[in-house]
């Protein structure tokens, strides 16, 4: 092959090398757009389903009964194990030929007597530990003792004592701004403060079948559907939560959120859902399998809310005096 024909061959091998390093670009720039696309699709549904699942993390459950009847600590008696293992040592100490290799007979025995004089400090030091720690479990079970019975009567003090623990406890953004609580005996009216409807997205996203990111705009009906839902997946984790760690059989829920009043033309908490939750029922529901809204003709509630338009305004449940 003369000089001319190399140096086509080498062109032609040059222009097949970039025609499969461009082939491979394009594979490349095709399979991270749909992995992309994927991980778009599944944020996007994953993020729906934050939304309509808050109810299912509620909090601990606190058994009052068992607190109420739970035994009183012992008070520790002061002991004697440091002074009888010295007194043992030293009773069955014997001297050994072999005592040289660890310092001699005389070491080894007064090793024992400092031993047996500082074993009645010890004891001393081993139950002031235990009384300390008796102090502080006689003073949690003491509380817990008395708060657990002033809850069985359903003393208003009590619900606020331990709704207040419950704030510091349940907080999530995906609940609102703020929980209130009007409190009375044997009553709790929780009002969180929800997120407006701009917590749902607008737009729905699903991946084509050549692996884009489709995204268009969310039908009106689904988008209120949705916000539907939020508004009462909060209403069931506000009353679950109240359920865990009240001994009440019942509780009122009422969301808020910030809606226009026509009248002063500014945005406003409004009640937008109010609902007399009840134990009995409450525990029945499989929380993981419901659908939020539909749950709610359940128990008694008020809600004005049209597919088309979303909430209205409502007058809901009125705190018990």
């Amino acid at each position: 092959m003369g000089w001319k024909g190399t140096v086509r061959s080498i062109a032609a091998t040059a222009r097949r090398m970039e025609r499969d390093a461009e082939r491979r670009h394009k594979v490349a720039v095709k399979e991270q757009i749909t992995a992309d696309a994927s991980a778009d699709v599944l944020n996007w549904e994953n993020y729906i389903d934050d939304l309509l699942t808050v109810h299912t993390d509620l909090t601990d459950h606190v058994d009052w009964d068992i607190l109420l009847n739970k035994t009183e600590p012992t008070k520790p008696k002061l002991g004697t194990d440091y002074y009888d293992k010295a007194n043992a040592n030293l009773a069955h100490f014997k001297p050994k030929f072999f005592d040289f290799l660890r310092g001699g007979t005389d070491k080894l025995r007064k090793h024992l007597d400092d031993a047996f004089e500082q074993a009645p400090d010890k004891d001393k030091a081993k139950h002031d530990r235990a009384l300390e720690k008796y102090d502080a479990d006689f003073t949690e079970w003491e509380s817990d003792r008395d708060l657990a019975k002033r809850l069985s009567v359903g003393e208003a003090a009590a619900i606020h004592e331990v709704v207040t623990e419950l704030q510091s406890l349940s907080k999530t953004d995906l609940i609102g701004s703020a929980v209130t609580f009007s409190i009375n005996d044997n009553y709790v009216h929780a009002k969180p403060q929800v997120h407006t409807d701009e917590i749902v997205p607008s737009f729905r996203r699903k991946q084509l079948a050549s692996g884009k990111l489709s995204e268009t705009k969310m039908p009106v009906a689904q988008f209120n559907e949705l916000y539907q839902d939020y508004v009462a997946s909060v209403a069931l984790k506000v009353a679950g939560d109240l359920f865990q760690m009240l001994p009440l059989d019942e509780v009122y829920v009422t969301c808020e959120s910030e809606m226009l009043n026509s009248a002063t033309g500014h945005k406003e908490p409004t009640p937008i859902l109010s609902v007399q939750f009840v134990r009995e029922t409450f525990g029945q529901l499989n929380l993981v399998n419901i659908d939020p809204s539909d749950s709610m003709a359940n128990f008694n509630h008020v809600m004005n809310f049209k597919r088309t338009k979303g909430f209205a305004p409502i007058t809901p449940f009125e705190n018990k005096k």
